[in-house]
């Protein structure tokens, strides 16, 4: 790493950003070609601000003193932002470090951005904030002496830390999280829209990105469950441009790699099985009164069918069961839920057992998905 470093940079500042810089290489290092790719698009660091006096600019200049954003180089097959991106139906969304434009005259200055949304430093506090239409400004990072948000007319949300100097190292700690998450595997690199999972075509449509779904490394926030063999993972995230916790579900057939979990074709009752109906119950946690729940039932999984066999997946579509290709790994889909208050998710998917000639083999089956929460985040990316 090579460093723009200002007169003015504080020393633990500096110390700080460099163990958490350290930690975003390691992963990059470990995380193959799109690692690499990752690490080749950051730039060399650069002074931000070199003859500010303004102590809330410390952290800022520490960051930047290594790396000083992304390049805006196309990469085939991949979208690169560092912050990772999420799909939900025609949304998809990428989230990249930005080179601050930096005036004197301008309080904000954009850090990342994505189609959505900016996530901004405000100059004169160091404190981070998500800017989007929905929410002009929600802050970014906690805030130990609290957070006072107001409504306007038009139902927008602002936010500010009731105690300024808690934004004094906000951007330092924006980026430690992050770094910390990277490090304990809690993202993982896949294709940002399941739906280009077709080996008809290769996956020549495939964009790979780094995926802003908790994996089942991040034990809080992501759950697992198996049942005969049938193992489905579950995580959610606060979505605040959209006001919404958008969910990702993935559903697979353990193999004998996986261990535990693992049961022959024999043990399990069946070679393949089919999806064909799921069951959720969204609890939603009110300021007062007892949780409301909510019970969803319903045919397949957004207009999918999938059948799970060893290795991967036949994509199957609609009620007249359009055969759309074959997947490798996990079937995987997204959905949303408001994000009003917090709460949880959890419920079952009914499988149909199929021997290899497609027979069915016995009555359907209910696949637990154990609960995952919905929870808005103290740190937004």
């Amino acid at each position: 790493m090579e460093t723009g470093v200002p007169s003015t940079i504080s020393g633990p500042f500096f110390l700080r950003a460099g163990l958490m810089w350290q930690k975003i290489e390691d992963w990059c290092d470990r995380s193959g070609e799109y690692g690499h790719e990752i690490k080749s698009s950051l730039l060399p660091g650069r002074p931000v601000y070199p003859n500010a006096s303004n102590a809330n600019l410390s952290a800022f200049q520490a960051v930047y003193a290594f790396y000083s954003g992304q390049n805006d180089r196309m990469v085939p097959r991949c979208v690169t932002g560092l912050f990772g991106g999420f799909q939900i139906y025609d949304v998809i969304s990428n989230t990249r470090w930005m080179q601050p434009d930096l005036y004197d005259s301008q309080d904000f200055v954009v850090i990342a951005q994505c189609s959505m949304k900016a996530i901004a430093i405000q100059v004169s506090t160091g404190q981070i904030y998500s800017i989007s239409r929905r929410n002009p400004n929600l802050v970014a990072t906690p805030c130990p002496g609290g957070i006072h948000q107001r409504s306007d007319s038009m139902g927008l949300i602002r936010e500010m830390p009731v105690d300024i100097n808690d934004g004094m190292d906000s951007i330092l700690r924006w980026f430690e999280e992050y770094a910390h998450r990277l490090h304990k595997n809690h993202y993982a690199v896949g294709i940002l829209n399941p739906e280009d999972d077709d080996d008809r075509n290769d996956n020549v449509n495939a964009i790979h990105s780094l995926l802003k779904y908790p994996t089942v490394n991040d034990t809080v926030n992501c759950s697992r469950a198996v049942t005969r063999g049938v193992e489905i993972v579950a995580s959610a995230i606060f979505v605040e441009e959209m006001g919404m916790f958008v969910y990702s579900i993935r559903m697979r057939l353990l193999t004998p790699d996986d261990g535990d979990g693992y049961m022959t074709p024999e043990q399990r009752g069946f070679d393949t099985c089919q999806l064909v109906s799921r069951h959720w119950k969204i609890s939603k946690v009110r300021s007062v009164g007892p949780p409301a729940i909510d019970e969803v039932r319903g045919e397949g999984v957004i207009g999918y069918f999938p059948i799970l066999c060893d290795g991967g997946f036949v994509r199957v579509f609609g009620n007249n069961m359009q055969y759309q290709g074959r997947g490798r790994g996990a079937f995987s889909y997204q959905s949303c839920t408001d994000a009003d208050c917090p709460g949880a998710i959890e419920g079952s998917l009914q499988f149909t057992p199929k021997w290899g000639d497609g027979r069915p083999n016995g009555d359907t089956f209910n696949a637990r998905v154990d609960p995952f929460p919905l929870t808005f985040s103290h740190f937004l990316y």
